[in-house]
């Protein structure tokens, strides 16, 4: 990698371990961006370029998320028996549509586009739209919702390149009237163990362009100053959450949000220009 690659994939590393340890998520809306311009700058486009984004942002996103998950546990935020129940369909769907993804050539930059700036509105809206407190007590632990997020979490997750968390957290909070702190918990341990088998596909596929260091799609070396920005920001991430005001956090979170979804937006647009 050369030094700006580097350096902007440290920072990178960083932000999206913050984002993780900070509100539950996996932190693949800040991963995607910068493997997306490393790889245009090794010469990848289309189906190629896409499964890479991907299979990287999983394999940054399973550090960030056994770091948070760690650190949670410790705070006695960690739920064992909703992780298991919505970790299990997450891991199914998800590695099912990774593998077709893989293996089938329909996936295309438009697609994934598309996906990631839905993802991304949802998300504003989570934030400032959706913001009356809900006063309703927690619904009483069910099988059958908490496998519906699951499902949901692997189609976005396989989808989009991130590790659920944006589909997780507001099911969780609005449809099964959970606070955020729990949410985030459980949001946070579903995130590694959903990303282990979609991570086995990557790895056993052989991408067009390989690169030193790699297994199948996964650039371990590529990958490596992101995950040491992980093990930075992701337990700062936990401890500022505790000291911020979370206004301040999301209105910083929004502002990134808006600019990566006006760069998506932009290429969106210009494919059907």
């Amino acid at each position: 990698m050369e030094i700006t690659e580097l350096i902007l994939a440290l920072i990178f590393g960083v932000l999206g371990g913050m984002l993780s340890g900070l509100l539950g998520v996996g932190g693949g809306i800040i991963f995607i961006p910068v493997f997306e311009w490393i790889f245009r700058q090794k010469g990848l486009e289309g189906e190629e370029l896409v499964r890479m984004m991907l299979a990287n942002s999983f394999l940054a996103i399973l550090f960030s998320g056994i770091t948070s998950s760690l650190k949670h546990k410790k705070l006695g935020t960690f739920y064992p028996k909703e992780i298991i129940t919505i970790a299990i369909p997450a891991m199914i769907v998800g590695s099912s549509m990774s593998y077709m993804i893989t293996t089938m050539s329909w996936y295309v930059d438009v697609y994934f586009q598309m996906v990631f700036v839905v993802v991304i509105s949802v998300t504003l809206w989570r934030l400032f739209v959706s913001r009356k407190k809900n006063n309703q007590q927690e619904l009483a632990y069910d099988v059958k919702p908490y496998v519906g997020i699951g499902v949901a979490t692997g189609l976005i997750s396989a989808f989009s390149g991130l590790g659920g968390g944006v589909a997780m957290i507001p099911l969780l909070t609005l449809v099964l009237k959970q606070d955020m702190k729990k949410a985030a918990g459980i949001s946070i341990g579903v995130i590694p163990i959903m990303i282990l088998p979609m991570l086995v596909v990557y790895a056993f596929q052989a991408p067009a362009h390989q690169f030193l260091g790699a297994i199948g799609y996964l650039q371990f070396l590529i990958v490596l100053p992101v995950v040491i920005g992980i093990f930075i920001g992701s337990p700062l991430g936990v401890s500022i959450g505790k000291r911020i005001k979370s206004t301040h956090l999301k209105l910083i979170f929004a502002i990134l949000l808006i600019l990566i979804g006006i760069k998506y937006s932009y290429q969106l647009i210009n494919s059907f220009v």
